[in-house]
């Protein structure tokens, strides 16, 4: 006998494909008369204090103000849902654990969630969230996949010409003006180079997306508190003249070997974070993250249209 759909756990991270997610969970909350309990998952990084006192306080800061921003956005998406009792959660810590241990806690009966990225190194690193969380969930999970392009295209009634603009207006986020046109370069990584920017890819969620923002463009949750504005990371090869500068990257990563020039301290010493951090690490494990780190923004660099 089927178990009786009681309350749908949706996990968001206000995604556009969360937000189809939730347009499921809520078709099924209506039609089993169902609760739905949002959960917003903040990753931050986990480190010990010794002789990181101020960067340990500046975490907390930062945990503080994520959780409140999420929590805001959370009850402001909670009521836009009709037809159901909606409850809202924000957790920290790494995200298939917690939306598992948020589903046990709130014995959910079935779990509605998203798979999405930008890009295949993404796609890569958010549908291993969804596929961790099908292998250890409790409960049955739905996942809701992007709509594939061709059935994009049949939803449109545009002119070719139109749509062709729109999908570059919206793809590319280029500014109005410019003189020369960029686009996300297609990459056809091999499995190792594949395996190095899930790693890198992994990493940058976990340290950068929280300032630089989720899609690398210096608009995560943390921007506007911040005295400088944090740089587009795709534009790094586009204000060098076109090359990536891959070795200042590294060092201004890394932050023990402050380039000359490149100004103060306007973000932690990550060479010391990782050594520091849960995981912990040797000079060439260090080594290897941080590479992996940059060959991850490498891949997201904006190229020249031609």
């Amino acid at each position: 006998m089927t178990k009786e759909i009681k309350t749908i756990l949706v996990p968001i991270d206000f995604s556009a494909n969360a937000a189809r997610a939730l347009d499921y969970a809520q078709m099924l909350a209506k039609r089993f008369g169902a609760a739905i309990h949002l959960v917003h998952v903040c990753e931050v990084p986990s480190m010990a204090t010794a002789s990181m006192d101020a960067y340990a306080i500046a975490y907390s800061d930062w945990s503080q103000r994520l959780g409140d921003e999420a929590e805001r956005e959370l009850t402001r998406i909670a009521a836009g849902v009709h037809d159901a009792k909606v409850s809202t959660e924000v957790l920290f810590g790494n995200p298939a654990r917690c939306i598992v241990t948020a589903a046990t806690t709130n014995e959910a009966d079935l779990i509605v969630m998203g798979t999405h990225g930008h890009g295949p190194v993404m796609h890569v690193v958010m549908g291993n969230v969804a596929e961790r969380v099908v292998r250890i969930s409790p409960c049955p999970v739905l996942t809701v996949r992007e709509p594939r392009a061709a059935d994009w295209h049949k939803a449109q009634s545009r002119s070719a010409a139109a749509l062709v603009a729109g999908l570059l207006t919206a793809a590319l986020l280029l500014p109005i003006g410019v003189t020369r046109a960029y686009a996300q370069a297609p990459q056809e990584p091999t499995a190792a180079e594949m395996r190095q920017r899930v790693t890198g890819a992994e990493v940058y969620r976990t340290y950068c997306a929280t300032c630089h923002g989720p899609s690398a463009r210096g608009d995560g949750p943390l921007a506007s508190s911040m005295r400088r504005k944090p740089p587009n990371l795709t534009e790094a090869a586009k204000r060098n003249g076109g090359l990536y500068p891959s070795e200042m990257m590294f060092r201004t990563i890394d932050g023990r070997q402050p380039l000359r020039g490149h100004g103060g301290p306007d973000m932690p010493v990550w060479g010391d974070a990782f050594s520091r951090s849960r995981d912990g690490g040797d000079a060439n494990s260090i080594k290897e993250t941080i590479e992996s780190l940059v060959e991850f923004i490498e891949s997201i660099q904006l190229r020249p249209v031609h």
